[in-house]
């Protein structure tokens, strides 16, 4: 859940992807996305093994090993398969955001960045993506462009109560309490009452 993240400002929530073909086609994918929601990620892998002999080339296949490398930690591997993704697909967000997730997780925040900024390229309407870049840039303390980004998953839905969060956050590490204190109750007020303990420790 992104608001856990969010607290320790490292996001790592799971890519989520729509019904691709790839998944319409190839059966052994399909049951691997679906044991890898249950968090079995070494019997996703073994139907990922399966899979990727369907189709050697889907890009999908290796994000899916990329996120069950995450899940089981094991970051030298996440890469490498975030890498062929991309090599497979350079048009795909997905990789590109899920790549500058595991780069942020080993506090490479710049080279996340980077990942980011080539994702928001790709689709500008592409809000986790702009999520993501505005936490990294927080951890760099380049607090402005923090919340630059996080205005914009605002922009792009009005109900973000995790973007107001992590957008006060920003702001009062920036030195701006007020415009702080207005988004963490903006962000309980769309129900995240965990906000009101920073209201009562911060804004009082």
């Amino acid at each position: 859940m992104r608001i856990f993240l969010l607290l320790l400002f490292l996001a790592m929530s799971v890519v989520s992807f729509a019904q691709t073909d790839s998944t319409k086609t190839n059966p052994d994918l399909q049951k691997a996305m679906n044991i890898y929601h249950t968090g079995n990620y070494g019997g996703a892998i073994v139907s990922l093994n399966k899979a990727v002999e369907a189709e050697p080339k889907s890009s999908e296949v290796y994000l899916y090993y990329a996120l069950c490398y995450m899940g089981k930690d094991d970051q030298k591997e996440a890469m490498r398969s975030f890498n062929k993704a991309i090599e497979l697909d350079p048009k795909s967000e997905q990789a590109f955001k899920g790549r500058g997730k595991l780069k942020a997780r080993m506090f490479d925040y710049r080279g996340s960045i980077m990942d980011f900024d080539r994702a928001v390229e790709i689709d500008s309407l592409y809000s986790d993506a702009y999520f993501n870049r505005g936490l990294a840039y927080f951890n760099l303390r380049d607090y402005e462009a923090s919340i630059s980004d996080f205005t914009q998953v605002i922009a792009f839905n009005g109900k973000d109560f995790e973007a107001y969060y992590a957008r006060g956050k920003s702001h009062f590490s920036a030195g701006k309490k007020a415009n702080a204190c207005k988004d963490w109750s903006k962000s309980a007020e769309l129900g995240f009452f965990d906000a009101y303990d920073v209201i009562r420790m911060k804004c009082n």
